[in-house]
């Protein structure tokens, strides 16, 4: 079943597959305007929330897996989500200000992980007043691993066949074909890659 709010009725694009009707549980709340919806056809999904809330893009692609997801558009942007993902358990992602967050073909997150542009709440340099904690965009490329409790934040970027550990937290660049585990994130392993 697909449930769909939608504030101001017909200033949005909503293309849903009508074969995401048979096999989801989707609930689209919609709010503002200029929101384009592009959500293909699941493998499984028992349940997903997704909140936009104007100039919002969402685009879904094929075959993914949701388990108990909260997506959350809450400034203007854009999120995508490629081929064959698979969220298991509970996670959640965020977009408070304005970023490009970007999920490639065939990711595999584990429970409790959290991918958030920003932290909301600015931290300032006392003597010049400079943001120290700007938001920023998030990519994960193809084929990324992010273990149970990962959290990413604005500026980080994985590249594809790596594996992020357990309840890491990471805000930059790492390369591919790699295991990023420690506090601070740090390249543990290079040269690898995963298999279901």
């Amino acid at each position: 079943m697909i449930n769909i709010k939608e504030e101001n009725i017909g200033t949005n694009e909503i293309n849903i597959r009508s074969e995401a009707y048979l096999n989801s549980n989707i609930t689209l709340d919609i709010y503002g305007s200029n929101n384009r919806i592009s959500i293909e056809t699941p493998h499984k999904c028992t349940s997903l929330y997704i909140r936009l809330t104007g100039n919002n893009h969402l685009s879904i692609k094929n075959n993914c897996v949701f388990f108990g997801q909260s997506i959350q558009l809450l400034a203007p942007g854009t999120l995508s989500i490629g081929n064959s993902c698979s969220f298991n358990g509970h996670s959640v992602i965020h977009m408070h200000e304005t970023a490009t967050i970007a999920i490639g073909n065939g990711c595999l997150f584990g429970s409790q992980v959290s991918i958030s542009s920003s932290h909301v709440h600015k931290i300032l340099d006392l003597t010049t007043g400079e943001r120290l904690n700007p938001p920023g965009d998030i990519e994960i490329e193809n084929h990324v691993w992010l273990s149970e409790g990962a959290n990413l934040w604005g500026g980080a970027r994985i590249g594809h066949d790596s594996v992020v550990g357990k309840d890491v937290y990471v805000s930059k660049a790492f390369p591919s074909n790699c295991v990023i585990a420690g506090v601070p994130a740090r390249v543990i392993r290079e040269g690898i890659t995963w298999a279901f």
